[in-house]
């Protein structure tokens, strides 16, 4: 393909995950995707233990399953106000009120800290969250989001989302906080 035809392809993929509607169905690429220019620095086992547990919580969100969902995330989870239990709430809420749920995660990096315990990971990721609604049947772009680090810890066996890490590291000073993306 073409110098172009890339710029092309990117300025829509981008276009598309930021979540701009020209028409009133715009798809998305479900599902998690690590593109082969990623930066990875962890083992294969790792980089797929992660990637499952990102798969694990899209195929919840289909099902509608919250339990199975909310077990992506941490107990300690917190984002922008958004605690383990408000995020509960808020999923119940949008099962509730949309149908046929999709998810994006692009995960351009990922680096693990193996030292700390429990391991920790940082995953840089591009995506947006998209249902129909019950009420107007259409497509809507609930959020979306744009490399964002997740913060996970290796809990319990899984690795789970305990927020942001511009949040988790490092509490936001409020005159420059981000915009909240809680629910990925």
């Amino acid at each position: 393909m073409s110098r172009v035809g890339r710029a092309i392809v990117f300025l829509l993929l981008m276009i598309l995950l930021e979540g701009c509607q020209t028409a009133p169905y715009v798809p998305d690429f479900d599902g998690t995707y690590v593109p082969s220019s990623a930066t990875i620095q962890t083992d294969a086992t790792t980089e797929a233990d992660i990637l499952n547990s990102f798969k694990r919580a899209e195929s919840a969100m289909r099902r509608k399953d919250l339990d199975a969902l909310m077990n992506f995330y941490a107990d300690n989870y917190t984002h922008t106000g958004f605690t383990k239990d408000r995020l509960r709430a808020e999923w119940t809420r949008l099962f509730h009120d949309y149908k046929d749920f999709s998810t994006t995660h692009v995960l351009t990096r990922i680096v693990v800290d193996s030292d700390r315990v429990p391991r920790t990971a940082q995953a840089t990721c591009t995506g947006s969250l998209w249902a129909i609604s019950n009420v107007t049947n259409h497509r809507v772009n609930i959020d979306s989001w744009y490399n964002e680090i997740h913060y996970l810890a290796y809990v319990d066996g899984a690795w789970r989302i305990q927020g942001h890490a511009w949040e988790v590291l490092n509490p936001p000073d409020t005159r420059t906080a981000r915009p909240p993306h809680p629910f990925f």
